[in-house]
């Protein structure tokens, strides 16, 4: 890991962190992850390496969305993530939290407005990543399955309801990076490639950040 600075790469399963990684990659034909198919079967690190790609890529396995797991299997699964990431926390340059905006609805009435004594999956990983002060951004996936107006939907709900814990997001277009009070969200579509261009940006942006910092230029 400690070759190229890392890029982070998690979520609940099957939230499309395999599409968006090859879009990222110089060339997709070569990354054999596998799109999302069998829910929850990643435990092993993955880290993702290409000759002309100047980052590293490491995919966390995905928890929450585990339909065949017990619940013994999730918990190790989620504690994989929380000791790699106390680890290997200072080495990570950004991150990106990826959520399937179709299950953002479910996840919220099951976990917030029916039991307020628990606390949804995703804002326990956003809380979690930012108390290790990594940079990140949430990317509210799979936007291209809704029309504008549930789209519009269900982020108020997942920015309303963040705010009841304590997480402030803003909007990517008007994300200041050196606000560290907020976090910036960013809609998105892996298939349709809906805002690419935005995503590979704020990478490159923090990725310079971090060659700099390393060089003493900053």
């Amino acid at each position: 890991m400690k070759d190229k600075p890392s890029l982070l790469i998690i979520g609940n399963s099957n939230v499309g962190k395999s599409s968006i990684t090859r879009l990222l990659l110089p060339n997709p034909k070569k990354f054999k992850g596998k799109a999302g198919k069998s829910p929850g079967s990643t435990l092993l690190i993955k880290s993702i390496n290409q000759e002309k790609l100047p980052y590293q890529i490491v995919d966390l396995p995905g928890f929450g969305y585990m339909k065949h797991s017990s619940q013994r299997r999730q918990e190790h699964i989620k504690q994989q993530i929380v000791t790699h990431i106390e680890k290997y926390h200072s080495n990570y340059f950004f991150g990106l939290v990826i959520i399937n905006i179709l299950r953002i609805e479910d996840e919220i009435n099951k976990y917030y407005i029916q039991n307020k004594e628990t606390i949804p999956l995703t804002f326990e990983l956003i809380k979690f990543l930012d108390e290790f002060k990594i940079p990140f951004l949430v990317i509210m996936n799979k936007v291209d399955k809704l029309s504008n107006f549930d789209v519009k939907k269900s982020i108020n709900i997942f920015l309303s309801s963040a705010k009841d814990y304590g997480l402030n997001l803003i909007h990517l277009n008007d994300f200041n990076n050196e606000n560290l009070q907020v976090i910036p969200y960013l809609e998105f579509s892996a298939l349709k490639k809906i805002n690419v261009g935005k995503l590979k940006g704020i990478i490159h942006k923090y990725l310079n950040k971090k060659v700099r910092h390393a060089s003493g230029t900053l």
